[in-house]
Protein backbone atom coordinates (compact mmCIF):
# COMPACT_ATOMS: atom_id res chain seq x y z
CA UNK A 1 0.00 0.00 0.00
CA UNK A 2 1.29 3.36 -0.91
CA UNK A 3 0.50 6.28 1.23
CA UNK A 4 -1.28 9.00 -0.63
CA UNK A 5 0.52 12.26 -0.86
CA UNK A 6 -0.85 15.40 0.73
CA UNK A 7 -1.52 16.73 -2.76
CA UNK A 8 -3.73 13.71 -3.59
CA UNK A 9 -5.68 14.21 -0.36
CA UNK A 10 -6.20 17.87 -1.17
CA UNK A 11 -7.39 16.97 -4.69
CA UNK A 12 -9.86 14.42 -3.29
CA UNK A 13 -11.06 16.96 -0.75
CA UNK A 14 -11.53 19.51 -3.56
CA UNK A 15 -13.52 16.96 -5.63
CA UNK A 16 -15.76 16.14 -2.64
CA UNK A 17 -16.35 19.83 -2.02
CA UNK A 18 -17.16 20.42 -5.72
CA UNK A 19 -19.68 17.55 -5.69
CA UNK A 20 -21.33 18.84 -2.52
CA UNK A 21 -21.42 22.37 -3.93
CA UNK A 22 -22.94 21.08 -7.17
CA UNK A 23 -25.62 19.16 -5.26
CA UNK A 24 -26.37 22.23 -3.14
CA UNK A 25 -26.57 24.47 -6.21
CA UNK A 26 -28.90 21.99 -7.92
CA UNK A 27 -31.16 21.85 -4.85
CA UNK A 28 -31.27 25.65 -4.64
CA UNK A 29 -32.02 25.95 -8.34
CA UNK A 30 -34.93 23.52 -7.95
CA UNK A 31 -36.21 25.43 -4.95
CA UNK A 32 -35.97 28.74 -6.80
CA UNK A 33 -37.82 27.35 -9.84
CA UNK A 34 -41.32 28.14 -8.50
CA UNK A 35 -43.18 27.58 -11.79
CA UNK A 36 -41.75 24.06 -12.08
CA UNK A 37 -42.61 23.29 -8.45
CA UNK A 38 -46.16 24.57 -8.97
CA UNK A 39 -46.46 22.47 -12.11
CA UNK A 40 -45.26 19.38 -10.19
CA UNK A 41 -47.74 20.09 -7.38
CA UNK A 42 -50.60 20.53 -9.85
CA UNK A 43 -49.66 17.27 -11.55
CA UNK A 44 -49.55 15.40 -8.22
CA UNK A 45 -52.89 16.88 -7.11
CA UNK A 46 -54.47 16.03 -10.46
CA UNK A 47 -53.36 12.42 -10.13
CA UNK A 48 -54.68 12.23 -6.56
CA UNK A 49 -58.06 13.61 -7.65
CA UNK A 50 -58.24 11.19 -10.56
CA UNK A 51 -57.52 8.22 -8.29
CA UNK A 52 -60.12 9.33 -5.75
CA UNK A 53 -62.69 9.92 -8.51
CA UNK A 54 -62.06 6.45 -9.91
CA UNK A 55 -62.44 4.94 -6.43
CA UNK A 56 -65.69 6.83 -5.85
CA UNK A 57 -67.02 5.75 -9.23
CA UNK A 58 -66.15 2.14 -8.49
CA UNK A 59 -67.85 2.28 -5.08
CA UNK A 60 -70.93 3.80 -6.71
CA UNK A 61 -71.01 1.07 -9.34
CA UNK A 62 -70.67 -1.59 -6.65
CA UNK A 63 -73.41 -0.11 -4.46
CA UNK A 64 -75.94 0.65 -7.23
CA UNK A 65 -77.50 -2.85 -7.35
CA UNK A 66 -77.93 -2.90 -3.58
CA UNK A 67 -79.51 0.56 -3.64
CA UNK A 68 -81.84 -0.46 -6.46
CA UNK A 69 -82.87 -3.58 -4.56
CA UNK A 70 -83.53 -1.53 -1.41
CA UNK A 71 -85.58 0.99 -3.40
CA UNK A 72 -87.66 -1.80 -4.92
CA UNK A 73 -88.20 -3.32 -1.48
CA UNK A 74 -89.29 0.02 -0.02
CA UNK A 75 -91.60 0.64 -2.97
CA UNK A 76 -93.35 -2.69 -2.53
CA UNK A 77 -93.62 -2.09 1.22
CA UNK A 78 -95.18 1.34 0.60
CA UNK A 79 -97.60 -0.22 -1.88
CA UNK A 80 -98.67 -2.82 0.70
CA UNK A 81 -99.16 -0.21 3.40
CA UNK A 82 -101.12 2.04 1.05
CA UNK A 83 -103.35 -0.87 0.04
CA UNK A 84 -103.93 -1.75 3.72
CA UNK A 85 -104.79 1.87 4.53
CA UNK A 86 -107.22 2.04 1.60
CA UNK A 87 -108.89 -1.20 2.70
CA UNK A 88 -109.57 0.31 6.14
CA UNK A 89 -111.24 3.43 4.71
CA UNK A 90 -114.95 3.57 3.92
CA UNK A 91 -115.59 2.84 0.22
CA UNK A 92 -116.69 6.39 -0.76
CA UNK A 93 -113.52 7.88 0.74
CA UNK A 94 -111.32 5.20 -0.85
CA UNK A 95 -112.88 5.90 -4.26
CA UNK A 96 -111.97 9.58 -3.97
CA UNK A 97 -108.42 8.87 -2.83
CA UNK A 98 -107.56 6.28 -5.52
CA UNK A 99 -107.34 8.90 -8.36
CA UNK A 100 -104.97 10.95 -6.17
CA UNK A 101 -102.80 7.88 -5.66
CA UNK A 102 -102.74 7.21 -9.39
CA UNK A 103 -101.64 10.81 -10.03
CA UNK A 104 -98.95 10.50 -7.35
CA UNK A 105 -97.59 7.38 -9.06
CA UNK A 106 -97.37 9.19 -12.39
CA UNK A 107 -95.71 12.28 -10.89
CA UNK A 108 -93.90 11.22 -7.71
CA UNK A 109 -91.78 14.34 -7.10
CA UNK A 110 -94.63 16.87 -7.01
CA UNK A 111 -96.68 14.42 -4.94
CA UNK A 112 -93.82 14.06 -2.45
CA UNK A 113 -93.48 17.85 -2.23
CA UNK A 114 -97.21 18.23 -1.56
CA UNK A 115 -97.03 15.49 1.09
CA UNK A 116 -94.11 17.20 2.85
CA UNK A 117 -95.91 20.56 2.86
CA UNK A 118 -99.09 18.91 4.17
CA UNK A 119 -97.14 17.22 6.97
CA UNK A 120 -95.48 20.51 7.94
CA UNK A 121 -98.84 22.31 8.06
CA UNK A 122 -100.36 19.49 10.10
CA UNK A 123 -97.42 19.56 12.51
CA UNK A 124 -97.77 23.31 12.97
CA UNK A 125 -101.50 22.99 13.60
CA UNK A 126 -100.95 20.25 16.14
CA UNK A 127 -98.35 22.35 17.98
CA UNK A 128 -100.74 25.31 18.16
CA UNK A 129 -103.45 23.12 19.67
CA UNK A 130 -101.12 22.03 22.45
Amino acid sequence: MTASSPEDEIRQDIERTRKQLGDTAEALAHKADVPARVKDKVHDTKQTVQVKAEQATQRLRESTPALQAKAAEMTSQAERQMRQALDKLPPPVAQRIEPLIATARQRPLPAAAVAVVALLVLRRLLRRNK
